[in-house]
């Protein structure tokens, strides 16, 4: 890939070479442990931050990439933001200065999901082109390392052990080799997948739309047992200990054995869930639902801590920082709950609905809103006259 360099942005001990066609950096971006380089956070898909980040925030800087975000559509890592668009780009942002270092335009048609950081590569899924939907770029290089065809895919990618996992709407669950590209085998679950799947202890969770909760052995690619629920499964699971959560669209939130999917209990909600989940030191599940309301649920039995109310849908996920939670709603706001009461400590309106999760990375919390994407600190900001 040719580059048409326009700028050039140093920051944060970085020279960012930014053009229209892609995106090059000087040396090999160093991911710390608590980077935010996954869908979830993570493999287990916890939602929980390394960092606290205390409200009340102010708004640090925004930019219109003139194209949606999805549910999962933010990362970051080593003060480098990344963003994959709706209408097929990823874009990247200096954290500290909202400037942009760069995008890339050939992510087909759709790409919904979180832009997976392996160091030096992005790897990214995506939808809507006849030829590829599975691509990895190389940022110190500014070109493409390769591009693979494994039909369209609206699930993000999840690191664990060196191999990558991901489902797609053709209904196979794949695992890849992040360094070629190469499947090392794949599973039909036999119904179009949008959710993204959760990894812990060499066994995946993930749903489909035809209604089923599905185990996965990952060494040999084998179902390991399924559950039915009659409603498409949509939410990403969580993975803590030795069980997995997740909500469905038949309005139940579940605890599953991880080992051989048997139900520990069930709570109904009386709404859909779509979103993921997010686990609190204590264990507590918390996750949001399609009529607005937010659930702290107990490790147990289920039972409730709280129910908070938004004046929206609630497609994203909560995200854990210290004693706090961050969630966004179709209401137009991004809130801060307490995490022992559910109490809202902060929120702020933003241009647009917002179904994007939150991302955190040291002092800075990130989110979009349609085509902007925002970025919030507890900062002190001065203004400019």
């Amino acid at each position: 890939m040719r580059n048409l360099f326009i700028f050039i942005l140093i920051a944060g001990g970085f020279i960012y070479f930014s053009s229209c066609s892609g995106i090059t950096v000087d040396k090999e971006i160093k991911i710390n442990p608590d980077d935010w380089v996954m869908s979830g956070g993570s493999p287990e898909q916890q939602h929980v931050s390394k960092y606290v980040l205390a409200p009340p925030l102010n708004l640090m800087w925004d930019y219109n990439i003139e194209g949606g975000v999805g549910p999962n559509g933010i990362t970051a890592s080593d003060a480098v933001v990344f963003v994959n668009a709706l209408q097929g780009e990823l874009f990247t942002f200096d954290v500290k200065t909202g400037g942009k270092i760069g995008n890339l335009k050939f992510l087909g048609k759709d790409c919904s999901t979180a832009p997976l950081i392996t160091g030096n590569d992005v790897i990214v899924t995506y939808a809507g082109d006849k030829k590829y939907s599975l691509a990895s770029y190389d940022l110190t290089m500014g070109k493409i390392n390769w591009r693979k065809n494994y039909g369209d895919i609206q699930t993000s990618p999840v690191l664990k052990d060196n191999y990558i996992y991901f489902s797609g709407l053709n209904g196979n669950f794949y695992k890849v080799d992040p360094a070629t590209g190469t499947k090392i085998w794949k599973l039909n679950t036999k119904g179009q997948v949008h959710s993204t799947c959760a990894i812990g202890s060499g066994i995946a969770v993930l749903g489909n739309d035809k209604g089923y909760i599905i185990g996965v052995d990952l060494n040999i690619g084998e179902e390991k047992w399924k559950i039915e629920t009659g409603q498409p499964v949509i939410s990403t699971p969580l993975i803590y200990g030795d069980h997995v959560y997740l909500g469905a669209n038949d309005s139940n939130y579940y605890k599953i054995s991880l080992s051989d999917g048997a139900i520990r209990w069930k709570v109904n909600l009386h709404t859909k869930i779509i979103g993921g989940s997010a686990v609190d030191p204590n264990g507590n599940l918390i996750t949001g639902c399609v009529d607005g309301s937010i659930y702290s649920l107990t490790n147990a039995l289920g039972e409730f801590n709280w129910k908070t109310m938004t004046n929206g849908t609630i497609i994203s996920s909560p995200v854990i920082s210290g004693n706090y939670i961050y969630v966004s709603s179709y209401d137009s706001f991004i809130y801060s709950l307490d995490l022992v009461t559910g109490k809202i400590l902060w929120s702020s309106m933003l241009e647009n609905k917002v179904k994007t999760t939150p991302v955190i990375w040291r002092d800075y919390l990130f989110v979009a809103a349609d085509e902007i994407v925002y970025c919030f600190t507890n900062k002190t900001i001065e203004k400019s006259n």
